[in-house]
């Protein structure tokens, strides 16, 4: 996953003086980290959109003040934790709760927004391995985990290099299949788990 979206100068340059396309690239790269981000502390898929929504007015609505030379990434990660802080402190005032909160918060500022993406994605992608048959399952961690080609699989497993191949093919199309349904990383996690076969 790339951690720098081509061309950021030029586009928040554009940015600044109102090119609504400009907004619409830097909105396509930042808005499923932040809604990631957002989720993580939340627990509210309806809340991280709002919050992601409301990222984005706030940088168009500030969009002159942004300075060009500094680390854009980290900028609107900090407009998100600022937003996360403020609804974490409107919440409940129940003790129990108020504890949690105590926590998130603390977590939140101590946070890498890419540590809580790769950990969302390492959840989903191991719920999806477990959908798997138990034949599909070990031929596929052999494969992505122990790094072994299908003909080495095939010996392994007493299989043909043919079967091997089939019960991959099949294994990462449930696994496709079951990260479809959750497009808010769906198109993070395939370019990270999903590529290159053998």
């Amino acid at each position: 996953m790339s951690n720098i979206l081509p061309y950021e100068k030029e586009l928040l340059l554009q940015l600044t003086i109102g090119d609504e396309k400009a907004f619409g690239k830097i909105y396509e790269f930042y808005q499923a980290r932040i809604f990631l981000f957002a989720f993580r502390f939340t627990k509210s898929k309806a809340a991280a959109e709002e919050i992601v929504q409301e990222v984005f007015v706030k940088l168009w609505i500030n969009r002159e003040n942004i300075k060009i030379e500094k680390q854009f990434g980290s900028y609107i990660i900090r407009i998100t934790k600022n937003l996360i802080i403020d609804r974490l402190k409107k919440a409940s005032l129940d003790k129990i709760i108020q504890q949690k909160i105590y926590e998130d918060m603390q977590a939140l500022r101590n946070s890498s927004v890419d540590l809580l993406i790769e950990k969302e994605i390492s959840r989903l992608h191991k719920q999806a391995i477990d959908l798997l048959s138990p034949q599909k399952k070990t031929i596929y961690l052999l494969s992505r985990e122990e790094q072994l080609s299908y003909e080495q699989i095939a010996q392994k497993l007493g299989l043909s290099k043919n079967t091997v191949r089939n019960h991959m093919s099949e294994a990462l199309q449930t696994i496709r299949d079951f990260i479809s349904s959750h497009p808010d990383i769906a198109c993070i996690f395939l370019a990270t788990f999903l590529s290159g076969t053998k």
